[in-house]
């Protein structure tokens, strides 16, 4: 039986990544980030529908200004929102100003007899169907449940330059999504809590009292921030897509190849 939603989100402009492209449509490997990190949910069993949160000047130009649609209902959409539909997004809303804006607009928009829900961000596209599933397990039998793996760099306190002192990290864990509620719990803690700033959602439920339980999650998990993020992600894409017998082309390799007007495309024999 269907009890979670997932909500992606996908709103925000990645300033880091230092492009005038959006980062969640950012072309990784021949298809937008996002679309990798919505194809993770497909077969999952349990899920009964994907809503991904856009920039608010993306949904203006494919929704016309509506604030929540069903891609089934869309009019001449774009490509990338027909590769989303391929994956099973079945929903699209207008992302907020913060992230957790963005967040909230998705709960609102989230099936009402579905319990659960999980948040996952679109610039991480490496989880695997093993843990969505662990995860999903864990939040039915406690409520509430983040994926997260053990901090393995030293951790140092820095003033300027200068070192000040070492973190004890044995205790410290790197949070990831997805993280997975109790939609109406979570709902409730963004609704009384919205006006705090928060860097994820399970930093939200906690304001409101809850208690998250840890899923260990592989390191591979990795959020994609920077242009290096985007040359690692790719390796890593064109490797999986080369063990499925796919050869493609890697375009972070193409971007740093200056007038090029050869392109070179790699088939199996």
């Amino acid at each position: 039986m269907n009890d979670f939603s997932v909500i992606i989100v996908a709103g925000g402009s990645g300033s880091r990544m230092q492009s005038t492209t959006k980062k969640a449509l950012l072309d990784i490997a021949g298809a937008p980030l996002v679309v990798h990190s919505a194809r993770a949910f497909m077969g999952v069993a349990g899920i009964g529908e994907i809503i991904v949160a856009l920039p608010s000047d993306e949904m203006d130009r494919i929704a016309n200004g509506r604030a929540n649609a069903a891609i089934a209902d869309l009019t001449d959409p774009p490509i990338f929102v027909h590769a989303l539909k391929t994956v099973g997004v079945t929903r699209l809303v207008v992302g907020g100003r913060r992230r957790q804006d963005s967040v909230l607009n998705g709960l609102w928009a989230c099936d009402a007899r579905l319990p659960y829900v999980m948040i996952h961000d679109a610039a991480r596209p490496f989880v695997t169907g093993n843990e969505i599933t662990a995860l999903m397990a864990k939040a039915r039998e406690t409520g509430a449940a983040i994926l997260a793996h053990p901090v393995r760099d030293s951790l140092k306190q820095v003033e300027g330059e200068l070192v000040k002192g070492t973190v004890e990290r044995s205790h410290l864990w790197g949070a990831q999504t997805p993280q997975a509620f109790r939609r109406e719990d979570l709902m409730k803690a963004f609704q009384k809590h919205n006006a705090h700033d928060v860097t994820d959602d399970a930093a939200m439920a906690a304001l409101a009292g809850m208690r998250c339980s840890v899923v260990p999650a592989s390191a591979a998990n990795f959020k994609i921030t920077t242009p290096e993020d985007v040359e690692v992600a790719e390796a890593l894409l064109a490797l999986r897509f080369a063990r499925q017998g796919e050869f493609r082309p890697a375009s972070a390799i193409f971007r740093k190849i200056p007038n090029s007007e050869t392109i070179f495309d790699v088939q199996p024999e």
